[in-house]
């Protein structure tokens, strides 16, 4: 059966043409409510506001990566219907992209980095952590970077493709570590007495109550050293609080070691060299 009309081949490319915009401008609208979707969902789910911050910056990428792919399609398909040859312009995108891929792999990797920084929740802002020689709390993370400020004050930018190992001083929970050194001659019973009130009184403390999360430990000695002996003192902490806690579990410790009559040792220099 014969149609009682025919379009022409220009009006026949011309209907193609508005029918491939027509969808890739559905499909625009299909992922950006999509992604919309997903982004009142983390508002909803997601009641930590810097989680939040990280996962909707994740979704960002996703979305314009996309709408990307998409436009390429779109175009590509375009070119097809008005018939030029698209197999030499994929041949010479291809060879473009591996040239601008080899060129770039560094900022590639670097991006790389920190989409996985961002999925696998390495660390957030506001943590304190060492990358190599360099630590310091962690003020801002995008996916090239990574911004963190030293106790010193100097500002470090990270490339996030050159970020291998991550320690995290301030993740779920952290722990505060006191050594002390006393006399090989000091009475090691009433040294750990010391350490032992020392420990009870840091439990007991109302400031300090809040930062910890189990009861400080006496471990007594864990080391000989040349000069003295070491004793520790340990205490389970909320994230960051190892700090604090620290330096009030090494003054209540002094403190008691003082009233049992202990003095803290101090190394000794040699003749030659005094």
């Amino acid at each position: 059966m014969t149609l009682p009309w025919q379009l022409t081949p220009e009006a026949a490319a011309a209907l193609r043409l508005a029918l491939i915009l027509l969808l890739a401008l559905l499909a625009r609208g299909g992922v950006r409510l999509l992604f919309t979707q997903l982004g009142r969902r983390l508002e909803r789910g997601v009641p930590d506001p810097e989680r939040r911050g990280r996962l909707q910056t994740f979704l960002s990428a996703g979305r314009s990566l996309a709408a990307a792919l998409i436009v390429v399609v779109a175009g590509l398909t375009a070119l097809a219907v008005l018939g030029v040859d698209i197999g030499p312009l994929l041949a010479g995108a291809g060879l473009v992209g591996l040239a601008l891929s080899l060129g770039a792999q560094t900022l590639i990797k670097d991006y790389l980095g920190g989409l996985l920084i961002l999925a696998e929740d390495q660390f957030r802002v506001g943590d304190v952590i060492k990358i190599g020689e360099i630590s310091g709390e962690v003020e801002r993370i995008t996916l090239r970077t990574t911004r963190m400020r030293d106790v010193e004050g100097r500002l470090h930018v990270l490339a996030n493709g050159d970020i291998r190992a991550v320690s995290n001083l301030t993740a779920q929970w952290s722990r505060a570590v006191v050594d002390l050194n006393v006399e090989y001659s000091a009475d090691m019973n009433a040294v750990l007495r010391a350490l032992e009130a020392a420990a009870r009184r840091a439990a007991a403390d109302e400031a300090l109550k809040p930062l910890l999360l189990e009861a400080p430990q006496a471990l007594g000695w864990v080391a000989l050293k040349d000069w003295a002996v070491q004793v520790r003192l340990l205490a389970k902490t909320a994230p960051g609080k190892q700090w604090a806690v620290m330096t009030a579990l090494r003054q209540f410790a002094l403190e008691a070691l003082a009233a049992e009559g202990i003095a803290v040792a101090v190394p000794r220099q040699s003749a030659g060299n005094s």
